[in-house]
């Protein structure tokens, strides 16, 4: 009797969980409508792994199942601090960080890896840095993902992560800012995958 009390209370909890979240998602998400579309067990499963294809392929250096995440034509926003905005084909997020002085997106605060942004998949190359000042390539963590479906097409993911640079040498690691995805994912021939990503560091 106890364990089915405990159990039914755990899934009223989570049940509140997931509206509450999906109205946060429906109040944050600049492309979310009104949604009218009841989505299918296959649709929830493409939505995932659209967004799976994409932190996998990055952390498992996998260009192959990081091309699966996007459409060809997708582009990335990438916002890595409030007021400043940039707009990259989505190839050039799993770009290799730059090295001390070379500039550019990737390896800046928000961009691949940079302190709050996702990692670049092929590693750092030889004599190279990441945004922090070390050679240390980040693991990505992801943190959670709020799905809408606005029609049998069309689709918004919204989705915490936190990059952490650890140091085995000197045992600590570096916690880099927190920020979110905001996805807009398209379903052709069946497949569902990413039309455009922002990653916004911090607030919007």
């Amino acid at each position: 009797m106890g364990c089915t009390m405990k159990f039914t209370a755990g899934i009223a909890a989570a049940s509140l969980m997931l509206v509450a979240g999906g109205a946060y998602a429906k109040e944050t998400t600049p492309s979310a409508g009104t949604a009218s579309y009841k989505p299918t067990v296959d649709d929830w499963v493409g939505v995932n792994a659209a967004v799976d294809n994409y932190t996998l392929g990055l952390e498992l250096r996998d260009m192959a199942r990081f091309d699966k995440a996007f459409w060809p034509e997708a582009k990335i926003i990438v916002q890595p601090e409030p007021g400043m905005k940039m707009t990259i084909p989505y190839k050039q997020a799993a770009a290799e960080p730059p090295k001390p002085g070379a500039g550019g997106a990737p390896g800046g605060p928000g961009g691949p890896g940079g302190p709050g942004g996702p990692p670049a998949p092929a590693g750092l190359p030889a004599g190279g840095v990441n945004a922090i000042g070390t050679d240390n390539p980040p693991w990505h963590l992801s943190l959670s993902h709020h799905f809408e479906f606005q029609s049998p097409t069309r689709a918004t993911h919204y989705g915490y992560f936190v990059s952490v640079y650890p140091d085995l040498k000197t045992k600590q690691t570096v916690v880099g800012l927190p920020g979110h995805y905001d996805d807009i994912l398209e379903k052709r021939n069946g497949e569902w995958r990413i039309l455009q990503r922002a990653t916004v560091i911090g607030v919007k």
